[in-house]
């Protein structure tokens, strides 16, 4: 066997690998992240638009907080764990972190529990909301328990596990959200209880089990390191929830003097809003649960092909990201005219503008591998502040005339800019070929698609909805046709194909025989 064909079967052999372990975070991250979606239902028949706006500037304020009082501990502890050969140093990064950063988030948790009141008072307008962001600050700390735990799960490839652990977390939560929403009629604050309950459960049982397996060492001076490592990505980590969260502010601030009006849009925004991220929740972050510390161990470990397995990787990644978003995006009217009641309907414009913003967010997590490798993390704080500038300055141009679709493209224009400065300083600190005129012909071909999709206007949203996925279905296809695939990639087409066909046969013909 030649040393090329060596490379290249081992090429294959981790294609192939990312590919099904990705599958199986996609069921189990997915799952973690599908409360909100499976509930819309029941959210848009019990919770009028003015509360479903004040819930979701909740989360934004809770997002925040998560992301101040993890400084950046998953992302710490894959880093160190895999920097390290010795598994006595090893359990010593885990059990540092999940002690470590847990002492650290209560104080902060403890002082934001304080300070709800005004909180509430300054971002919604409303003191009555003051005891629900308390509730949300605490299940805040569980749910950086929950994170933390689930981290290390995709450290060391306990898939089965992992995705036992979120179907628990799924079952537990969609029903303390019924039981609480349409049964005690708690309206948004059982969302609340049912959230602190399901993370307070889960993050426990994950920190025990841990903690029993790799101990309770703690090293101050690792603590320190993996502050100094995380605490850079903080700064980036909310400007890029701020810049898909502000806009909700500025519809509450720019938008109708009314308070529940204002909430009103941003309840109409948030419903779009949370079927665009469907392309994040169900695609991108399934997908980089198994990937993102795969490539580190890669690249560390100093694998033969590795940045070729990176570029692959995402040029693989994103197109199943854009062909989601396209089915999503082409059939979002019908769907929301299905599911919601009509006080809902005007929410799918938002969507289409809302998906690309995440499949622009997904091409920054490849394309920030050399930051990362680098451990130059300093340089994401530069580039959000610049992108987050973009998407303010948007924010204060547009939404006063065009409203939630100035708030939307807002996210699109910020994050345009962001990804190509993240591109260019990862870059420059290690080159790794991605495929970027492939990843433009699939945006290209993507495009044309929904927009002959969106010419097809019939009275029934059902027939809408068959029409349009059917026209833009054909995005592989036509992608076949247009030369995207390589010949090594068409092989496989063709055979997968072939291979169906033969598995379809014989039970077509004990059909027809009897």
């Amino acid at each position: 066997m030649s040393y090329k064909h060596k490379n290249n079967s081992a090429f294959k052999g981790e294609i192939v690998s990312v590919g099904k372990n990705s599958l199986i975070y996609v069921v189990g991250q997915a799952l973690s992240r599908a409360v909100g979606f499976f509930m819309i239902p029941v959210y848009t028949r019990f919770i009028a638009p003015t509360n479903y706006g004040a819930m979701e500037m909740i989360e934004i304020i809770s997002g925040v907080l998560l992301l101040t009082i993890s400084i950046g501990a998953s992302d710490g502890m894959t880093r160190f764990y895999y920097g390290d050969k010795d598994p006595a140093h090893r359990n010593e990064v885990v059990s540092t972190v999940i002690i470590g950063f847990a002492l650290i988030a209560l104080s902060l948790v403890g002082l934001c529990w304080l300070a709800a009141g005004p909180l509430s008072m300054l971002v919604i307008d409303e003191e009555k909301y003051r005891y629900i962001l308390q509730i949300s600050f605490v299940s805040v700390w569980f749910g950086m328990l929950c994170d933390v735990g689930y981290s290390y799960l995709r450290m060391i490839y306990k898939a089965k596990l992992f995705v036992g652990m979120t179907i628990l977390q799924l079952v537990l939560a969609l029903s303390l959200n019924i039981w609480f929403v349409t049964s005690l009629r708690l309206d948004i604050l059982g969302i609340f209880y049912s959230t602190l309950i399901s993370q307070a459960v889960i993050g426990c049982l994950l920190v025990v089990g841990i903690l029993r397996k790799v101990g309770t060492h703690i090293s101050a001076s690792l603590l320190y390191k993996m502050i100094r490592f995380g605490a850079p990505l903080v700064p980036s980590r909310i400007g890029t929830m701020l810049g898909f969260a502000s806009n909700r502010f500025f519809l509450r601030w720019l938008g109708p003097a009314d308070p529940a009006v204002a909430l009103a849009q941003i309840g109409l925004f948030s419903l779009g809003h949370k079927f665009g991220v469907i392309v994040n929740r169900f695609i991108n972050a399934p997908i980089n649960s198994f990937w993102a510390p795969r490539r580190m161990e890669l690249l560390l470990n100093g694998e033969q092909d590795a940045k070729k397995t990176i570029s692959r990787v995402c040029t693989y990644a994103t197109f199943i990201s854009i062909f989601a978003g396209l089915l999503l995006s082409a059939a979002i009217a019908s769907v929301i005219e299905i599911m919601a009641t009509p006080s809902y309907r005007g929410a799918h414009v938002v969507v289409p503008f809302v998906v690309l913003s995440y499949i622009a967010l997904g091409l920054e997590t490849h394309f920030m591998t050399g930051i990362l490798y680098s451990k130059k993390t300093k340089l994401t704080t530069y580039i959000t502040i610049l992108s987050l500038s973009v998407i303010v300055i948007w924010n204060i141009a547009f939404i006063p005339r065009y409203g939630i679709v100035g708030a939307a493209t807002s996210n699109l224009a910020g994050y345009l800019v962001r990804l190509t400065l993240i591109y260019y300083a990862s870059q420059r600190l290690h080159p790794i070929p991605f495929e970027l005129g492939r990843l433009a012909a699939m945006s290209a071909v993507a495009l044309t698609l929904y927009f002959i999709s969106q010419m097809i206007v019939l009275h029934s949203p059902y027939v809408n909805l068959l029409v349009r996925t059917a026209i833009v279905a054909t995005f592989p296809l036509l992608l076949y046709v247009v030369g995207f695939f390589h010949e090594g990639e068409r092989k496989v087409i063709i055979d997968s194909i072939r291979k169906g066909g033969r598995m379809l046969k014989v039970p077509i013909q004990s059909i027809l025989a009897n």
